[in-house]
């Protein structure tokens, strides 16, 4: 009789072990094909968590009423072997990552000149990469690890003319808008390179994994240094930055949740970039400072006479690049931005004169006031864009508001000699017409 009792305790338990798991797994998938519908639905949302815990109290209860005890420990113990089986699991895991992050080695060289990226970017050399080439001896290479083709974008130092060439105009602009007059770089592509520091970084998904070594379910960063020496690649050290995915997800409401992993030393991007240079990573990230707003604005006004020779897109570039350039400027040296302003009003060229028409909304509004013969100059100005003049007709307006001083002679008698020209647009005749009218 006491075997007979055990078993059918054995096997009540075994039952509704089943019966649990069976349903929770229906209701995790039932939750997944209605997907992020639950998430503006509160009402289905209480309705899942009810039908998912439904088996965990029912079973048991129905075990106390029926004194079928199997019944009651079924699910508890379901619920016992999952979080248990997930602690041990995760204890494990752990040790696999202190264990691949735990060796460590100084490079053998300390003059290595290239440093090298390869991560999931597309070979572009950003602040960073520009900040490592204004300010240090090295060279950048990038390579993207999950791109073709497969070789390395090198990008060396360079200056002078070498900075207004086509193929480097707008990697110039970069170094201009961060702050480095004079200062740009080349780039090509090479297969490999023979000495170096190296940085790879590995971003992983748990839907895709990519890396053999890591424990499946993982999803993060491993970063991966090494250096390399007549083309054979010394390790040094590895960072992982993750976490990992649940095991069984329609009972993950009793696994432990695994912890976030930061294991190994810190040597991403930054901190490997800004160590090789000798530098902290907050300084990297900055451009120059003090910022040498003339000698930066000069630099970008080169590049304004060069449209056939760097192209439509580049000069566009470097009219954006100038445009921020400026509008930092009328924070900190206002003075000097109106005195750029002033000479490209006074080019008599019209690529210059939008620049210097738009760049006056950066200053405030005490600031904007110009010679009032510039400003008679550009009512004639060859002047296309739509925007740029209702800019200017706007900024005429205020120059010459009624109720202001009537400016010089010479202003007013060349403001009213005009006024009967037939070629005149409306908006001209009327700020003509309201010089004339100063007293």
């Amino acid at each position: 009789m006491k075997s007979q009792a055990l078993f059918k305790i054995l096997g009540d338990t075994c039952i509704s072990a089943v019966i649990a798991a069976f349903s929770a797994a229906c209701v995790w998938s039932a939750a997944v094909a209605m997907g992020i519908v639950l998430m503006f639905a509160p009402g289905l949302m209480v309705l899942f968590f009810a039908a998912y815990a439904a088996p965990f109290i029912l079973l048991p209860i129905y075990g106390l009423a029926k004194q079928r005890i199997g019944f009651v420990f079924g699910p508890i113990i379901l619920a016992g072997i999952v979080y248990g089986g997930s602690f041990l699991l995760i204890t494990e895991e752990k040790d696999l990552f202190i264990g691949l992050t735990s060796y460590t080695a100084e490079p053998e060289r300390k003059n290595h000149r290239l440093l090298a990226v390869e991560d999931d970017n597309n070979n572009l050399c950003d602040k960073v990469c520009i900040k490592v080439l204004a300010t240090s001896n090295h060279t950048v290479a990038l390579r993207s690890n999950t791109r073709a083709p497969r070789s390395w974008m090198l990008y060396s130092q360079a200056e002078g003319a070498t900075c207004l060439g086509k193929d480097n105009a707008r990697l110039a602009l970069e170094f201009l808008l961060w702050g480095y007059p004079g200062k740009c770089a080349t780039r090509r592509e090479v297969a490999e390179f023979e000495d170096g520091l190296l940085l790879r970084i590995i971003t992983s998904d748990a839907r895709w994994p990519r890396k053999s070594d890591l424990p499946k379910g993982f999803t993060g960063e491993t970063d991966e240094y090494f250096e390399r020496i007549g083309g054979k690649d010394r390790f040094l050290a590895r960072h992982i930055k993750g976490g990992l995915s649940n095991r069984t997800q329609f009972l993950l409401l009793f696994e432990r949740r695994p912890p976030a992993i930061d294991a190994g030393p810190p040597i991403d991007r930054l901190s490997f970039l800004a160590n090789a240079i000798g530098t902290d990573i907050e300084t990297l990230r900055k451009p120059a400072e003090p910022f040498p707003f003339d000698e930066v604005l000069t630099g970008v006004e080169k590049y304004f006479d060069q449209k056939d020779a760097i192209g439509a897109d580049a000069l566009g570039t470097a009219r954006w690049t100038w445009s921020q350039i400026a509008s930092n400027a009328s924070r900190t040296q206002p003075q000097l931005l109106r005195e750029r302003i002033l000479r490209l009003l006074k080019s008599h060229e019209a690529f210059r004169i939008n620049m210097g028409i738009e760049a006056i909304y950066n200053l405030r509004l005490d600031e904007r006031t110009f010679p009032d013969d510039v400003m008679l100059d550009l009512v004639f100005a060859p002047i296309t864009e739509p925007a740029t003049i209702s800019l200017l007709e706007k900024q005429l307006e205020r120059q010459f508001a009624r109720g202001r001083l009537a400016p010089a002679g010479d202003v007013l008698e060349r403001a009213r000699s005009h006024l009967n020209d037939p070629n005149l647009k409306p908006w001209q005749s009327r700020i003509l017409g309201r010089i004339s009218q100063l007293q």
